[in-house]
């Protein structure tokens, strides 16, 4: 970082020093290019005043100098005199633009490159009282010369610049990047070290972050604790059954029940096991690759045929109503959602009771909602059932199969799809928890 901005200052010196150069250049050059002018206008206007009084062209010379040219050309633009070149040999100048404007209008004036030369030549002629026209010329320095003049000095300022732009560059950078480093250093004071109010939003970001890596490092390590502590029961229960069985402790006629005990603990074992693996993959999910239109009335229906046989064992009539509703979600993730909630409402429902589904739309929302006539959750309770292995009632989880993880699911699959979860219960009367997609 400090590497950088040490470039980015020394480029700014350097490049700022170009386009002074050429500006400067481009000033100076109008400036003489206007000072030429003027001088050429005043010498013109002065031999004009002369020429009346001169008896012989060739006293014209009288008002030669070194940089000055002065030419006398007849109305049909032949040299009668001129200050540089034997007239005679001179061709006709009818057609020169100074020439032609100083006969139509009485002065004319022209700039014109000289590749011989290598400069611009001023030319500014005027008409005189016998028809005559003076013409008076000068060299008006261009670019190239400008450039040449003042190339030393560009040289030497740019060295200058450039050794001050090091310095300013270096001390700069200490300057600006020091707070920062402190504020690295000294992360956990943050708000204090902060000398920049440009980078409030950073710290604060930089604050969440840190607070939200905190958070899910807690849930990791209680995540971890939990399912250790989950999977120790069932595993501990095999190996009591299975080593009394070894041993022969266990009765001949108490093995059928041993066995029929350890496939159940296995089989509360291989749920776990599945629902840890889906709160995993929930989490890896691209939510803009793995994200299209979804039918949820259709995953309902399924869900409903899937459950049926689950559900009249218990002698629970599971219903769908509502209309065909879609949402933008991932396509297995709502699936499961809709199947953990229908899965609890059999789970904790009463013999002969009813799970009820509806989908139906509100505005731009969809609301799902799941309703059964169970055993219900006191008001308490309402939050935590979504936490991770948290059981309201935890000897008639036991006994159904449940995990503890079914809800804890579903609200991360509703988190993920920016759906929000509404729990209305009562013990004794029943639970509808209701999804509702933004």
């Amino acid at each position: 970082m400090e590497g950088k901005i040490k470039v980015c200052l020394i480029l700014t010196g350097v490049f700022s020093i170009l386009v002074t150069s050429v500006l400067l250049m481009f000033i100076f050059q109008g400036a003489i290019t206007e000072q030429v002018k003027e001088n050429v206008k005043i010498n013109s206007e002065t031999i004009c005043e002369a020429y009346s009084l001169i008896e012989d062209m060739e006293e014209l010379s009288g008002f030669e100098s070194e940089n000055l040219r002065i030419s006398l050309i007849t109305p049909t633009g032949d040299v009668l005199y001129d200050s540089d070149e034997e007239a005679s040999n001179m061709g006709n100048h009818i057609e020169r633009p100074e020439f032609k404007e100083a006969l139509e209008s009485g002065t004319g004036e022209a700039v014109r490159h000289s590749a011989t030369l290598g400069t611009d030549m001023y030319y500014y002629a005027k008409r005189l009282s016998d028809g005559n026209v003076l013409r008076v010329a000068m060299e008006a320095e261009n670019m190239y010369k400008v450039f040449e003049r003042v190339f030393p000095f560009i040289v030497l300022i740019s060295a200058v610049v450039l050794l001050a732009s090091i310095v300013v560059s270096v001390f700069l950078t200490k300057k600006l990047v020091k707070p920062i480093s402190v504020m690295v250093e000294n992360f956990e004071n943050i708000d204090e070290n902060s000398v920049y109010k440009e980078l409030r939003p950073f710290v604060t970001e930089m604050k969440e972050q840190q607070k939200r890596k905190r958070e899910i490092e807690k849930m990791k390590q209680d995540f971890t604790a939990n399912v250790s502590h989950e999977l120790k029961t069932p595993l501990t229960s095999i190996s009591g059954y299975a080593e009394m069985i070894q041993t022969g402790i266990a009765k001949e006629e108490d093995i059928k029940d041993f066995a029929g005990k350890i496939h159940r603990e296995c089989g509360r074992l291989i749920t776990l096991t599945g629902d840890i693996i889906k709160l995993s993959e929930i989490n890896e999910i691209n939510t803009e690759k793995d994200f299209g239109p979804v039918n949820l009335y259709e995953l309902a229906a399924e869900t409903v045929e899937a459950l049926n046989f689950k559900a009249s064992k218990d002698n629970i009539k599971i219903t769908l109503t509502g209309d065909v509703c879609y949402v933008t979600g991932n396509k297995g993730m709502l699936e499961e959602l809709i199947y953990n909630l229908c899965d609890n409402a059999i789970r904790y429902n009463k013999p002969g009771g009813s799970v009820e589904i509806s989908l139906k739309r509100m505005g731009g929302n969809v609301e799902l909602s799941v309703k059964d006539t169970g055993i219900g959750i006191p008001e308490k309770y309402h939050e935590r059932i979504f936490e991770r292995f948290y059981r309201v009632d935890k000897s008639r989880s036991k006994e159904t199969g449940g995990t503890g993880l079914g809800l804890a699911i579903v609200k991360h699959i509703a988190m993920q799809h920016n759906a929000n979860i509404q729990v209305i219960s009562q013990p004794g009367e029943g639970t509808e928890i209701k999804v509702i997609f933004n």
